[in-house]
């Protein structure tokens, strides 16, 4: 690992994804924050170990949010996070039933023109890496057959967590914009979405300390831990330790501080 990176995994980040790819991952048993997509090495296995002690292994995972999984061997694993709102996380969430489980095409990464080495790598530029992830997305999406539509409001409500950059938005507040309850919200987000309002919460917080750690590092403004988790939403530092050790097993200084980010929110 080359000095100033904590981890020696690379960051994409786009405007509803979040992508984190590492040549040698290993972490201790976590909660998954958002729908995601779980891609092993070419030629090879992504293996994940649940909660209960069961191991579910294919080229290519498919992770609910709220499932429990650890990795306990190391080896190149790449996690592509889509926002629990998005069309694309709302079908993955629906797909994955709770749970963690092989996807049906096993060269998903290859098929689009991408090698998880070379991304675990930085070396997948934001030109081609956005359009990459863009392709694979609307791969993976399929109509919710059978199901209703989404209520709309739901989309108003995940406009109005983003722009609160602050994070700390109150539920009943953000309801009464929309004309319900928050217990009414509550259960329509967990019904539809398939998971809760305060973990949908948790999945902003930590996409925002990501973008903005991501537009520190292009700036060239020093990383301050604890400025940058307070402007995600996160109340104090504790509050933010305890939520990206739960998620994603790191300290707060290691999610901060990857071997590289690529911004691909401006690309297409």
């Amino acid at each position: 690992m080359q000095a100033g990176h904590a981890i020696p995994g690379v960051v994409y980040l786009g405007r509803d994804w979040l992508l984190y790819a590492d040549p040698d991952l290993r972490f201790n048993l976590s909660e998954n924050v958002a729908p995601a997509l779980v891609f092993g090495p070419t030629q090879g296995l992504a293996t994940l170990t649940l909660r209960d002690g069961a191991q579910v292994s294919a080229p290519v995972l498919l992770h609910a949010s709220g499932a429990w999984s650890g990795m306990t061997v190391r080896r190149p694993l790449a996690f592509l996070y889509a926002d629990p709102l998005s069309d694309v996380g709302v079908g993955l969430q629906q797909r994955a039933a709770g749970g963690v489980v092989p996807w049906p095409d096993a060269d998903l990464m290859q098929r689009h023109g991408v090698d998880l080495h070379a991304l675990c790598g930085g070396a997948v530029p934001a030109a081609q890496a956005g359009p990459w992830v863009a392709r694979v997305l609307a791969d993976v999406a399929c109509p919710r057959g059978g199901s209703s539509p989404m209520d709309p409001r739901l989309a108003g409500l995940r406009e109005r967590l983003h722009q609160r950059s602050e994070g700390r938005a109150d539920p009943a507040v953000i309801a009464g914009e929309l004309g319900l309850s928050a217990e009414h919200v509550r259960k329509l987000f967990r019904q539809q979405v398939g998971m809760t309002l305060s973990s949908y919460q948790a999945w902003v917080r930590l996409y925002q300390v990501a973008a903005n750690a991501c537009d520190a590092h292009h700036s060239g403004q020093p990383h301050n831990a604890s400025e940058l988790v307070s402007a995600g939403g996160f109340y104090d530092a504790s509050h933010a330790s305890r939520a990206i050790r739960r998620y994603f097993d790191l300290l707060p200084t290691e999610m901060l501080a990857p071997k590289a980010f690529v911004d691909c929110r401006g690309a297409a």
